[in-house]
């Protein structure tokens, strides 16, 4: 009796314990895959921080959460996050991702994804419904997908099977990353030989569209560009890197353009043409008050809203104005041979104004370049939907409308003024500036 009742028992016993060593393998396993995962993370110097997407708050500040995809803070990170985008069909997917589907897992992560895809040469990742990584070359609008069909990154909403902090795209979409494989369309940039090029500039006030506009014509021409500030920007990690013809002496004339904020008409006089770059005021000011105060002084964003309440923002936008107003005024009116380009029909037309200045700078170039060229340089509009910035920059937060009925009286007469100018030297005019971007 006593043998027959103790067995049950045992069999419990027994039973009990392959259930705890079951266990105990699946967490050894997820502790594996985290150990994987973090070591990824570190070695790739990702920006982790979840601050994203934007909300409006009583204060008028854009905060930000729920930030579901990967971004990297190194110049040589292995990729760059651009869209979510619809999902081709099954029957259009080999069509429109070249390398098709490379890899399935339930513990599919982003730097993964990447690396098999730089493995095989290809520029783009793209991650779907938790578990795929595919990889392609996006080459063109005429491809089943469209790097220009961007949506907002909330529709990419599966996590990552390995790192459910991270999206690998949706059921019907795609995450899209860009590669750090060169696209070999618009790769090959180069500085002409010394004397070779005449001095033009690419002008304008500060936060316009410079930078961007730049690199546009550095992948469109295949030359480099310059800057007038070439000794500052020798000295700075990314033009080290990203502008090389910006760590040179732009008087060696090697370079296509040249980049210059001057408004003084002696600077200005040197140059036998500029593209001249013209932003809405609104939004320039705004955006250099932010550049001034949190990336050259590192404030912090309650200093710079309150900057904003100060007479030091009244005295800012007196100066301020009168200096973009000249940076147009001055450039128009001593520049023998000037192209006026306006940033938001940049923004808006991207392949019909680089052709422009191609034609401008008399740059024989193709199509396909131009394409790759802004493929690589999206707009900050056209990218603004999956990154959560509603066609602002990310690091430009305020939503409120800054200016008093006094400085938008006097930064409406200077665009007055330089509309005026415009119409008068039969040059484009300018674009309904308001100040109701805010």
């Amino acid at each position: 009796m006593k043998v027959s009742s103790i067995r049950p028992h045992r069999r419990l016993r027994v039973f009990a314990l392959l259930v705890l060593l079951g266990i105990s393998i699946r967490i050894i396993s997820k502790l594996a895959l985290f150990s994987r995962n973090l070591q990824h993370i570190r070695s790739s110097k990702i920006n982790t921080k979840h601050t994203f997407y934007p909300s409006k708050n009583h204060t008028g500040i854009i905060e930000f959460t729920g930030k579901t995809w990967m971004s990297f803070t190194d110049i040589d990170s292995p990729g760059v996050y651009r869209a979510c985008v619809p999902r081709p069909s099954d029957a259009k997917l080999l069509s429109a991702i070249t390398g098709g589907i490379v890899e399935e897992s339930q513990g599919m992560t982003v730097i993964h994804c990447l690396s098999l895809c730089i493995d095989r040469g290809y520029t783009y990742t793209a991650l779907g419904r938790g578990t795929q990584c595919l990889c392609g070359n996006i080459q063109d609008k005429d491809s089943e997908l469209y790097l220009g069909d961007y949506q907002d990154s909330r529709f990419c909403d599966t996590p990552c099977g390995g790192e459910a902090h991270y999206s690998c795209g949706g059921k019907h979409y795609l995450s899209i990353y860009r590669t750090s494989v060169p696209d070999q369309r618009c790769v090959d940039v180069k500085l002409k030989p010394k004397g070779s090029l005449p001095l033009v500039a690419l002008a304008s006030y500060p936060r316009s569209g410079n930078t961007w506009t730049r690199q546009l014509i550095e992948k469109a021409s295949g030359i480099r560009t310059g800057s007038t500030m070439w000794r500052h920007e020798m000295k700075v990690a990314i033009s080290k890197k990203v502008f090389l013809g910006g760590n040179i002496n732009y008087k060696l004339q090697r370079t296509i353009c040249i980049k210059s904020h001057s408004h003084k008409v002696q600077d200005i006089k040197e140059f036998k043409g500029a593209i001249l770059l013209i932003r809405n005021p609104y939004r320039t000011l705004v955006a250099e008050v932010f550049r001034r105060l949190m990336i050259v002084k590192n404030k912090n964003l309650t200093a710079v809203l309150k900057y904003f309440k100060s007479e030091d923002w009244n005295a800012f936008v007196d100066v301020q104005i009168n200096d973009w107003r000249d940076t147009a005024l001055n450039w128009i009116n001593n520049t023998p041979k000037i192209l006026v380009v306006h940033y938001e029909e940049l923004e808006d037309n991207t392949f019909k104004e680089i052709h422009r200045m191609m034609d401008f700078l008399n740059v024989f170039t193709t199509d396909n370049r131009i394409k790759c060229a802004i493929q690589e340089h999206p707009s900050s509009k056209s990218t603004g939907l999956s990154l959560g910035n509603y066609f602002r920059k990310t690091r430009v937060y305020l939503t409120n409308n800054p200016f008093s009925d006094s400085q938008q009286e006097l930064i409406d007469r200077n665009i007055e003024m330089v509309n005026a100018t415009l119409n008068i030297k039969g040059l484009t005019p300018l674009p309904a500036y308001s100040v109701t971007v805010f």
